[in-house]
């Protein structure tokens, strides 16, 4: 395909490590057929969200003409990525709490600024993929000041709210790069449902931006909150879920019991959640059992009640 003859693969580098390889970051850069503006594609920035990674690979590999410029870094933290752990595995740091970074820092803070250097300059437009990790599954997008791009983007659930202190997003955002950041996927579960959402997601952006032709393809109901909150466990064990990923989205009356987590060893519940607003969106939640820490993401949940649509 035309598209592809344009395509370069670039391999920076950012420290040589002990064991003797070369951390770096693959990027790719694919020119269009036209003039257009420039779409920067990231995943992997937590090493345990692999959804975005195969969402970048499927939507290149499958990538029509269009116009402008893609530049996608589908792995950005490569050391975490090979652990499947959410942190930089070096330096058990949070690489999406410490942008813009430096070269003088730790690991992940130079890992951080190479990204930075490399990616941010280059791009018009940025969207961040992420997903619920390991255990978790999650469905929305964030909503910021994205000139109508999380809209576009089709999750039901958009959360208006602000962007996380030192995450890439906040940084793009604040240096003139309008950024949509989605959570979708994770866990496992309904892999390939998500999968293709964020496909869809990507291509919707880009009919928005004037790089692909088409009508953008959203879902009959979005509605945007504004009350967000994570129920965290405070005691480790089994975590039994009553609503597993395939009620994602859906309203639940107040009270309901969402999940009680059981010691392992005695069978006694320690902790029990119930549905505090009225009605609760249910944004992220487990499969039905699954092993949970104390301060993990158990569950999490907006304020059906002062939810509003989205207007057309």
């Amino acid at each position: 395909m035309s598209t592809r003859a344009r395509s370069t693969v670039e391999r920076v580098p950012v420290a040589p490590i002990a064991n003797g390889h070369t951390l770096e970051l693959v990027v790719h850069t694919i020119e269009g057929d036209g003039d257009g503006p420039t779409l920067g594609l990231v995943a992997g920035i937590h090493g345990d969200e692999p959804l975005g990674v195969e969402t970048i690979r499927r939507f290149l590999e499958e990538l029509p003409s269009f116009r402008g410029r893609l530049v996608a870094l589908p792995v950005a933290n490569p050391y975490a990525f090979q652990a499947l752990t959410r942190n930089t595995t070096l330096d058990m740091n949070n690489l999406n709490r410490v942008f813009p970074g430096t070269r003088d820092g730790m690991l992940t803070e130079q890992l951080a600024a190479a990204i930075v250097e490399t990616l941010v300059p280059r791009i018009d437009y940025l969207i961040d993929l992420h997903s619920g990790g390991t255990l978790p599954t999650v469905d929305y997008v964030y909503l910021h000041d994205d000139n109508g791009l999380a809209e576009a983007f089709g999750c039901e659930i958009l959360f208006h709210g602000p962007s996380y202190e030192g995450s890439l997003g906040d940084y793009a955002r604040k240096h003139g790069v309008p950024t949509v950041v989605s959570e979708l996927g994770g866990g496992q579960a309904l892999n390939e449902h998500y999968i293709q959402k964020g496909l869809r997601g990507i291509r919707n952006v880009m009919i928005k931006l004037g790089m692909l032709d088409g009508e953008i393809v959203v879902p009959e109901r979005q509605v945007v909150v504004e009350e967000l909150i994570i129920l965290r466990p405070h005691a480790g064990g089994l975590m039994l879920c009553n609503f597993d990923p395939t009620h994602l989205g859906e309203s639940i009356a107040q009270g309901t019991e969402l999940a009680r987590t059981v010691s392992p060893y005695t069978f006694e519940t320690l902790e029990t959640f119930t549905a505090p607003f009225d009605p609760t969106l249910l944004v992220l939640t487990r499969d039905a059992v699954s092993k949970t820490d104390p301060g993990d993401y158990g569950l999490m949940v907006a304020n059906g009640a002062t939810a509003r649509p989205v207007a057309r």
